[in-house]
């Protein structure tokens, strides 16, 4: 069986997600799920951007679709394996959101494209080196008609990838265009390693500008895309890319907005800045059963490392089940202090009554490494009753 499944197979529709359910279990609250769809979808259309959510967080097509059906212009992934579970699932607008240097992920991208590109069907890559430009090259020497689609990737000194300058992004679209094949449509980069807005501002200028010139050297299309997209910052990069020229997409790859979190995000959610824009509600959870309450001010629950993200900051305790009925609580009252594979350490209150049997609802920090875990999610409503589930294809 995959984990998340229950123990006859099915999907307990109908019934409470503790009812049926093997614990731990990661469920999705539908109604913040489609709430924080459609915040999204009317922030991208309200400032002209185009919307490729990063599919990456939850690697789950029934959710893709879901995005797509509000308006979604594509997605991005981080490889080619999560392109093709995505064009499996009959997606066919993707950004690669990485330079593809081995052979066979090449060939399947310009597999994708071989004759005349249709309208509906778009595959955009990264490339960052030269290395990447002969790779690409080799790939389409095999496929005589074949076509790689490319952005070249603008980094930042001491970021992650991407040309370190101007005249590298230069050099880096002309070698493009001497390749028979290869096509740039625009630029991407990626401001979320940024702790300011103001370091965002500036990369984001200098980005743009960039773009520019390469539209200027007659190295773009007149009709080119520049593409950013964390979850952090997406307020100011609709504004600074609302400079860019006529003719020029501006592409959004935000992900995690999907479900939103309890932790990091909530934190940092760029509609803590503009209020007035909406707000992203918190989907996931992870409900947990005490095990263990071996000495006064601690219990131990089974869920760990394997069952939900830690690398931005443990669980948060927001709901306690016992004798059937559900309250409340805080960190005050149930805090997680510790995780091993298997089993969450917790101190309990002075005044908090817990024993084993209890259940605890834990929202998570960083949805992007929540979805991994699980192979099967369950969607509920309101009240914890399972209404469906999604699977995961990482």
């Amino acid at each position: 069986m995959d984990k998340g499944e229950t123990a006859s197979g099915e999907v307990p529709l109908g019934r409470h997600v503790l009812d049926a359910s093997l614990l731990p279990i990661l469920s999705i609250a539908e109604s913040a799920l489609e709430h924080n769809i459609r915040t999204m979808a009317e922030f991208s259309r309200r400032h002209g951007l185009l919307l490729a959510p990063h599919m990456k967080t939850h690697m789950a097509p029934a959710l893709a679709a879901r995005q797509l059906d509000a308006g979604a212009w594509g997605v991005t992934v981080a490889s080619v394996q999560q392109a093709i579970v995505a064009w499996e699932a009959g997606i066919r607008r993707l950004v690669i959101a990485n330079e593809v240097l081995d052979p066979a992920g090449l060939a399947w991208i310009a597999e994708r494209s071989l004759g005349s590109r249709q309208a509906d069907t778009d595959v955009l890559v990264y490339v960052d080196s030269a290395a990447g430009v002969a790779a690409m090259a080799r790939a389409l020497e095999a496929r005589p008609g074949g076509t790689i689609h490319t952005l070249v990737e603008l980094g930042w000194a001491g970021g992650r990838t991407g040309v370190r300058s101007r005249g590298d992004a230069l050099d880096l679209a002309a070698a493009l265009h001497a390749v028979p094949g290869l096509t740039l449509r625009g630029t991407a980069g990626y401001e979320g390693g940024f702790t300011s807005v103001a370091a965002v501002r500036s990369y984001l200028a200098d980005a743009l500008d960039t773009h520019n010139d390469l539209l200027d050297q007659g190295l773009l299309p007149a009709e080119s895309i520049v593409s950013m997209g964390g979850s952090a910052f997406f307020d100011v990069v609709a504004e600074e890319l609302g400079r860019r020229r006529p003719g020029t997409t501006a592409l959004l790859r935000s992900g995690a907005y999907l479900t939103h979190d309890d932790g990091v995000y909530a934190g940092k959610t760029p509609f803590g800045r503009i209020p007035g824009e909406g707000r992203l509600v918190a989907a996931l959870d992870v409900w947990a059963r005490v095990v263990s309450t071996p000495e006064p001010g601690l219990a131990v629950v089974a869920m760990g490392k394997r069952d939900a993200p830690f690398d931005e900051g443990l669980p948060r305790a927001k709901g306690f089940v016992s004798g059937g009925s559900e309250h409340p609580v805080t960190g005050a009252d149930l805090d997680l202090f510790r995780m091993d594979d298997q089993h969450g350490y917790l101190r309990v209150a002075d005044a908090f009554v817990i024993t084993p049997g209890d259940v605890v609802r834990f929202g998570i920090s960083h949805p992007c490494t929540a979805f991994d875990r699980w192979r099967l999610v369950l969607l509920v409503d309101d009240g914890a009753i399972v209404r469906g589930a999604v699977r995961t294809h990482f």
